[in-house]
């Protein structure tokens, strides 16, 4: 289950048009060098990493054949606004911690260093990303899992129309499962960015309290752990 690969012109706000394309390895493992060794990254888990460590795990990645990387170029200047990962969830320790749907698909993003303002830059990127991956007619749902730790993540994700589904406890990470439907996205992909909220689906207390389930699960191996 995969997008068809050619490049596609996508609206971006009033920034214009973005170009989504697949990536190119040796022209984009520097620059996800730099980005990833940023502090804002650091939930991607990849500080540290020199450019050939980057290259090659993307490389990996690019050979799975189950995941495609793509970068989002604003048309105009040809800087590399943002990158996501679409991703075959059955593939995934994703897969093995929900009830996987037929016509699901996952998804990992992140932005580039905000050089200038760009309005509602988030939320088109997402909208971007959604675009891209429902090109491919098989799927129906997009699932992601930000990390619980990730505030400003989830908040984003529910201005862009995402809902939570559940807390899970990944190997890596603990994690809302959120999910956006095709429906849900055709309704609303011409209308313009709501307020984001002012607090993320899990927070307070309930964040507190997965957290330290998350510690206690991991230290006495009822959860597995993978850092």
């Amino acid at each position: 289950m995969s997008a068809p690969s050619t490049p596609l012109d996508v609206p971006f706000g009033p920034s214009g048009t973005v170009v989504l394309r697949k990536m190119v390895l040796d022209e984009d493992a520097p620059l996800l060098h730099d980005w990833f060794s940023r502090d804002y990254a650091r939930f991607w888990g990849l500080q540290g990493k020199t450019v050939e460590e980057i290259r090659e795990k993307f490389a990996g990645i690019e050979a799975s054949g189950t995941c495609d990387v793509v970068f989002g170029i604003l048309a105009s200047t040809g800087e590399r606004l943002f990158m996501f990962e679409s991703y075959d969830v059955g593939a995934d320790t994703l897969g093995q911690h929900y009830p996987v749907q037929p016509g699901d698909r996952g998804f990992h993003f992140m932005i580039g260093p905000v050089e200038v303002h760009r309005p509602a830059m988030a939320f088109h990127t997402l909208q971007a990303v959604c675009t891209w991956i429902f090109r491919d007619a098989s799927v129906s749902r997009i699932v992601c899992e930000p990390d619980l730790r990730n505030e400003k993540a989830m908040r984003r994700l529910v201005q862009a129309g995402y809902q939570g589904v559940k807390v899970v406890h990944l190997p890596y990470k603990s994690a809302l499962l959120m999910q956006r439907s095709r429906g849900s996205f055709e309704a609303s992909h011409d209308q313009p960015p709501p307020r984001q909220p002012e607090r993320a689906p899990v927070a307070g207390l309930a964040l507190q309290y997965h957290l330290l389930v998350s510690r206690i699960g991991r230290r006495i191996g009822l959860i597995e752990r993978h850092w």
